[in-house]
């Protein structure tokens, strides 16, 4: 399964980090795998500045879930 996500904000972190927060697309039914009607999902990560510049407040990506087995 995947999700079609937007990166909606990055904010500096303590000690050379950025929190990056995560919103979905809902641009042409992009979430439609796993949505029934307006995609909802909440995504925040605390990552390195050299992680964190390289990406673009507004960009799109996509996450994809694949089980692990244990």
């Amino acid at each position: 399964m995947t999700a079609k996500v937007r990166l909606q904000s990055r904010q500096q972190f303590q000690d050379d980090q950025q929190m990056l927060t995560f919103a979905p697309d809902y641009s042409d039914d992009r979430n439609k795998e796993w949505a029934k009607y307006t995609p909802a999902l909440n995504l925040t990560m605390t990552v390195k500045d050299e992680v964190g510049n390289k990406l673009t407040v507004g960009d799109n990506f996509t996450l994809v879930f694949e089980p692990e087995e244990d």
